[in-house]
C-alpha cells in the first residue's frame, strides 16, 4: 500500500503536450488574437515556454508575445536558457526566425507566427498549467 501512494505522489498533473496545444490555441480563438509578421524592435527579456508548440517571449515584463513553432520543439519545456537564431539582430522575424536550447543548439525551431499579448493574456497563458495541477 505504501507504494501505491508513493507513485501517486510522484504523478504528474501537468498538461499533455496535446493539452498545452489545445488551450493555447483556445485562448488565441477566444481573444481573436491577430499575429504579426515581425516585431521591429525586439531584444529578449525573459521567456517561458507552453507546451511544445509555444511559448511567450518578452522584450520586457510589460511586453509579451505569444509564439507559435512550425513544429513540436519538444526540447523547450526542460530548457534552462533559450537561444534566438535572427536574421536581423534587432528584430523577430515569423517565417525566417528561430528558436534553440543551449542542450541542442542543432535543433532549430522556426517561428510560425508571433501574437503580441497583454500582460493579463501573458498571465493567464502561464497559469493554464496551474490550473490543470489544481484541477
Amino acid at each position: 500500500m505504501s507504494l501505491f501512494f508513493l507513485l501517486q505522489a510522484c504523478s504528474t498533473t501537468h498538461l499533455s503536450r496535446d493539452e498545452w496545444e489545445l488551450k493555447v490555441n483556445d485562448s488565441i480563438s477566444q481573444w481573436q488574437l491577430e499575429s504579426v509578421k515581425k516585431v521591429n524592435t525586439f531584444r529578449l527579456d525573459s521567456w517561458a515556454s507552453l507546451g511544445e508548440k509555444h511559448l511567450i517571449l518578452r522584450t520586457s515584463p510589460s511586453k509579451p508575445y505569444l509564439v507559435e513553432l512550425d513544429a513540436r520543439c519538444p526540447q523547450l519545456h526542460f530548457a534552462r536558457a533559450l537561444m534566438l537564431d535572427q536574421t536581423m539582430p534587432t528584430s523577430l522575424d515569423a517565417g525566417f526566425d528561430s528558436v534553440f536550447t543551449v542542450q541542442e543548439p542543432h535543433i532549430k525551431c522556426r517561428i510560425k507566427t508571433i501574437y503580441p499579448l497583454n500582460r493579463e493574456q501573458d498571465k493567464a497563458l502561464l497559469a493554464l498549467d496551474t490550473q490543470a495541477a489544481e484541477d
